[in-house]
Parts: structure tokens; sequence; C-alpha cells
């Protein structure tokens, strides 16, 4: 008997032990068998790659998945060889495994995006509170505090729950405390007292991560009117949030 018969017969062994007994031992076995393949198939993908953003690690990593779920589908009954079997299974998880990795790292630069917006309003509308105060020590003074009570409420925002009729907040984490929770109570209210622009970007900005730019092409205006009427709506926000914590707005 040649050398690959015999190796063809212990791995039909093998997938037999696997099917019939669900031996673990011959699972692992035949993972090792196939392991090598796996690399190939990813070194492959890797040497097609159009960026150096995923390494290695992740195209063999995604092959082995794809390995595993081919070991969990085959049927050696078929007839058919199980590396024809599970090389369509790896290309698919690689691919499928690339999509996602992408998708994720656009959202996260959305968002990055979508919130460099919203620090840029909270600065700009800060800054011309603090240039109403005579002295430049009160407009510093001025301009960090209101900086930090706009990041707050933008915070708070994001943490409202708030789909886009407002009625459905989402539960409150433990560590919350009842003053947080009636700010963020009154901050919700507050919202639905917004003008209809307004609310319509705050909605869309903080509950649906739309940016400034697709807001814009909502509204038919221009990203620029959406920022101020952004900045509006946040002088109304704040407001509520100083009132009702009860922080004073002189030095």
């Amino acid at each position: 008997m040649e050398a690959g018969d015999a190796d063809s017969v212990q791995e039909l062994a093998l997938w037999r032990r696997l099917r019939e007994q669900g031996d673990e031992s011959a699972r692992e076995r035949l993972f090792d068998t196939h392991l090598p393949y796996a690399r190939t198939v990813a070194a492959v993908y890797y040497g097609r790659r159009f960026s150096d953003d995923v390494e290695f690690s992740d195209y063999l990593q995604y092959a082995r998945l794809g390995l595993v779920e081919a070991m969990d589908r085959y049927d050696p009954g078929r007839g058919v060889q199980f590396r024809t079997f599970a090389a369509r299974r790896m290309h698919g998880a690689i691919l499928n495994g690339l999509e996602r990795f992408t998708e994720k790292h656009q959202q996260i630069a959305a968002r990055r995006r979508i919130r460099a917006e919203r620090l840029q309003d909270v600065k700009t509308s800060a800054l011309a509170d603090a240039r109403e105060l005579p002295h430049d020590a009160q407009k510093l003074l001025r301009y960090v505090s209101e900086v930090g009570l706009g990041l707050a409420v933008c915070w708070m925002l994001e943490g409202t729950g708030m789909v886009e009729n407002g009625d459905t907040p989402v539960a409150a984490p433990f560590y919350e405390t009842a003053a947080l929770r009636q700010l963020r109570d009154g901050l919700r209210n507050a919202v639905q007292a917004l003008s209809p622009q307004e609310r319509l970007v705050v909605q869309g900005h903080y509950f649906q991560d739309q940016s400034f730019h697709d807001i814009a092409a909502t509204l038919q205006v221009t990203k620029g009117r959406v920022s101020q009427i952004h900045r509006q709506a946040l002088l109304r926000l704040r407001a509520l949030v100083r009132e009702q914590a009860g922080w004073s707005t002189s030095f």
C-alpha cells in the first residue's frame, strides 16, 4: 500500500471516529493535519492584501474558523475530499472576517468624526460666552467651565438611551445616582421642548450617530447651518443642566 493511500485510510478512520463516536482526540488530529493547508490559504489572501491594516495572524485566525466550520459540516460518505470541501469554507470565512473588520474600523472612524464635530461646537460656544467677560482670568475660567459643562451635556445625551421618538430609555447602569438620573430625565424632556429643527439635529446626531453632513442633506441646509443649530440646542440644554445642578455662572 502506498504511503498516500495509507494516510487516506487513516484519515477516513479518524472521520468515522469523530462522526460515529464524537471522539475529540480524532477531531484534534484532523485539525492538526489540515492546519498547514489553512495557513497556506491564509497566506494566499495575505499576499493579495491591499493594505497592511490586517495582520497575517488575523487572516490565519479567519482561515482556522473556516476550517473548524468545515470539519463540523463535512460528510466523508459523499466522496468529496475534505480539502476541496474546506477550501470554500475557509475562503468565505476570510472574506467575511475582512468585511467585518473593515466595517468596524469605518464605524470607529465615523464616531470619531462625529465626536470631533461635537467638541468643536462645544468649544466655539464656550468661547463666545467667555468673550462677554471683561477680564482675561474670568474669560479663561468661564471657557474651561463651559467646555466641561458642554461635554457633560454631550455625554448625558449619549447616555439617555433615547430613540428617535424619545419614549424608550435604556435601563440605567446600577452605578448611576438618583441625581444623575434626574438630570438625564430632565435632559430628555428638554430635548422634546426644543424647536423641530433643533430636536431633529440632536436626535439625529446623538441617538442615530449621523454626521452634520448627513443631517444637512436631510434638512437641505448647509453643514455650517446644522452646526449653528446644534450650538443653539446645546446652549438651551446646557442652561437646563446648570439650573438643575445649581451651578453658578458667575466667577
